[in-house]
């Protein structure tokens, strides 16, 4: 890659890395039903993770995976600090797949392949902390479904805003 693809890349990545955390920090802003702000906060999120992927790599979409559970941590929206590692985890599998080629993949299996690992790994962690079972019941909750959704929404959003904006020339 050479220096102005590089910071392209990077300029790409930073701005995804921007509006995913501006959109986390919404919670705080915009008094909205739990579900509404959860399913149009977690839509941006994973939208910005499929751009990040399309347009910057796998390198920088993983380190962004790594820094948005830290700041939902810090902002309080993670109620202990190993479901960032569990997030994280989520959030590589969802990029792993987006990055494919064949685009069915982005719908059906990033959105179920991240679920299903939020969902088993947060049952993991509240095992091994020993956290209350309604704990863990809610916990695993807002991570099945509800991450499915918000999953396939951002992707389904990410491939119709990526396909106009490189027919309009926006995105070389």
């Amino acid at each position: 890659m050479t220096n102005p693809q590089r910071n392209r890349a990077l300029v790409r990545a930073a701005l995804c890395l921007a509006i995913a955390v501006v959109a986390q920090t919404l919670r705080v802003f915009l008094p909205l039903p739990p579900i509404a702000s959860m399913l149009l906060i977690g839509t941006v999120v994973n939208l910005c993770l499929c751009f990040a992927v399309w347009g910057s790599g796998i390198l920088y979409a993983g380190i962004i995976c790594l820094l948005l559970p830290v700041f939902a941590f810090l902002q309080g929206h993670l109620p202990v600090l190993p479901m960032v590692a569990v997030v994280c985890l989520g959030n590589l599998v969802f990029c792993v797949v987006v990055q494919q080629k064949k685009r069915w993949k982005h719908y059906v299996f990033a959105p179920l392949l991240k679920a299903v690992t939020l969902w088993s790994c947060t049952g993991i962690v509240c095992n091994l902390f020993r956290l209350p079972q309604q704990a863990k019941y809610l916990l695993q909750v807002s991570m099945g479904i509800p991450q499915w959704t918000t999953a396939l929404l951002g992707v389904i959003a990410a491939a119709f805003l990526w396909k106009r904006l490189r027919k309009s020339g926006s995105i070389l």
